[in-house]
């Protein structure tokens, strides 16, 4: 009996260990290049790990997507995980590699950047004034202690005075499945947007004073327990002050009441599912959040505001070299009284722009966007730099270039808005045609041609950085 009850023990180890010719079993992840990221960070970013068991059909797969998730937390220059292919035929045990090559992670850089919502509105509407630059410093420190946290510290002169601390850690428990953040902005500048009309900013200025001043603090807190589904709460509270010019005489609405000073305290909620290949420069996968957040909980009685926000992208590859894209965002505001005016923003404000309306702002208590798109690469390469560069993580720049399609729709309402404002409550269209050029893995630089419903025309710059 003894004997048949070591001889079935054996042979179920050995079933479980070999396993199925169907699936393989991965006995060992070796991770080589990794000098400041820890292990954990890397197999945190995995769909697989030693001991798991995977499915031969779906073992490329998980590799693809475990790259992009490497590629994507801005660690890596590049990666590259191999294994033995003859395995994926023949099932049983499977060893994979993964070798890294890690970007520069501090980035100790001066500060030149413009006031404006853009580059276009910069050197179009404000004549290229150098009055309208921040200059200073800024230090952000990537992978801070090797578990992919950020520190970052900054401030500028110039148009605008600020001062910037913030950290992140992502990884805060064992599992790597809650994170915390806290940020402080202190900002003071002598030009204040107070209005808008005709669907553009208007701004005051005083050259001796400070028109605007602004204390904020956020604290996050963040679960994933997953890999692509993240849950945030957010804390913050907020301090602003504007000149009596501004809050008096040009729009009482700012703060409302003509108040000069508001400060209150703001809770948000958000949900996010990002199965992105690439999250600067998306060519496969969907991407949808929803969230809500409180402004003013009773303390103060100074604001009283909330709406609910969502997003949603989805990215179709199809053939070889093209991928078409469509999404669906937009805000609602459940609380309907008229808001301050830096609170009503919907159209042209952060990722809510619409091509072919670059100089203008639509500002309103709801919001719908909804956008299509197709991409067509036109070469893929790689350049080698050599002795050029002396930081190993820059000598080698993967480079893409690719042609771009976009429609675009979109409505602000906005029932507080005064008939200068045209641009509201209308339905906006949008067109444009472009060339991308994507940069390492997510830099992005392009240049497109745009058209919108009131017959202009224009072309226009466009930037997006992963640093």
């Amino acid at each position: 009996m003894k004997v048949f009850l070591l001889t079935l023990f054996v042979l179920l180890s050995l079933a479980s260990w070999a396993g199925p010719g169907d699936s393989l079993y991965i006995q060992e992840v070796y991770l080589v290049g990794h000098k400041k990221t820890r292990p954990r960070v890397v197999f945190r970013e995995m769909t697989f790990g030693q001991g798991d068991r995977v499915a031969v059909a779906d073992f490329e797969q998980e590799v693809t997507r475990s790259y992009n998730n490497l590629m994507n937390t801005g660690l890596f220059a590049s990666a590259t995980i191999t294994y033995d292919t003859t395995q994926l035929e023949a099932g049983g045990r499977m060893a994979v590699i993964v070798n890294m090559r890690e970007t520069w992670y501090i980035y100790p850089v001066p500060v030149f950047e413009l006031a404006d919502r853009n580059f276009n509105v910069w050197w179009n509407e404000q004549e290229r004034s150098l009055d309208r630059v921040n200059v200073g410093g800024k230090l952000t420190y990537y992978n801070f202690s090797g578990q992919r946290d950020r520190l970052k510290l900054g401030f500028t002169t110039g148009y605008t005075r600020s001062l910037q601390a913030a950290y992140n850690f992502p990884y805060l428990n064992r599992a790597g499945s809650i994170g915390l953040g806290i940020e402080i902005n202190l900002l003071r500048r002598r030009e204040q947007n107070f209005l808008t009309r005709d669907n553009r900013q208007e701004f005051y200025a005083d050259p001796d004073n400070f028109v605007y001043q602004n204390a904020a603090v956020n604290v996050g807190l963040s679960y994933r327990r997953r890999i692509y589904i993240t849950h945030d709460w957010t804390l913050g509270w907020r301090h602003s002050a504007i000149a009596d010019t501004i809050g008096q005489v040009l729009n009482p609405d700012f703060f409302g009441g003509g108040r000069t000073e508001q400060k209150y305290f703001r809770i948000g909620y958000d949900f996010t599912n990002d199965r992105r290949d690439v999250r600067n420069y998306p060519w496969a996968g969907k991407y949808y959040s929803v969230g809500i957040a409180k402004e003013g909980l009773g303390v103060y009685g100074e604001r009283d505001g909330m709406e609910v926000h969502a997003d949603y992208r989805r990215y179709l590859p199809f053939g070889k070299h093209a991928s078409f894209n469509y999404g669906l965002a937009g805000k609602y505001s459940i609380i309907r009284t008229r808001q301050p005016f830096l609170e009503n923003r919907a159209i042209g404000f952060g990722n809510n722009g619409l091509i072919g309306y670059q100089f203008y702002v639509v500002d309103g208590l709801d919001m719908l966007i909804w956008r299509l798109g197709l991409r067509r690469e036109l070469f893929k390469t790689r350049l080698d730099l050599g002795k050029l560069v002396f930081i190993d993580a820059f000598r080698y720049i993967p480079l893409r270039m690719l042609v771009n399609l976009q429609f675009n729709q979109g409505v602000a309402n906005a029932p507080f808005v005064d008939g200068s404002n045209r641009l509201n409550n209308i339905l906006l269209t949008g067109v444009g045609a472009g060339i991308d050029l994507v940069l390492y893995y997510d830099m992005v630089a392009g240049i497109q041609y745009n058209h919108n419903h009131l017959g202009e025309n224009g072309v226009y710059l466009n930037l997006n950085l992963a640093f």
